[in-house]
């Protein structure tokens, strides 16, 4: 499964992986193409949205 974030004009791909955090558990997410981990509450704090699709393939609604 992958997840999305829309910064400085461009779409950014997280992979969930099967490993987790020590914080209750939570999946650790890859950036697309590189092997560093970050929880999603830490994703979450720092983007503030995290989408389940690029905002470039988002039909408006």
């Amino acid at each position: 499964m992958s997840l999305y974030i829309h910064h400085d004009g461009q779409d950014h791909e997280f992979t969930v992986t099967a490993d987790t955090g020590a914080l209750r558990n939570a999946p650790l997410l890859a950036p697309a193409g590189s092997d560093a981990r970050i929880s999603l509450h830490q994703l979450l704090a720092i983007y503030g949205a995290i989408h389940t699709q690029p905002l470039t393939e988002r039909t408006p609604t």
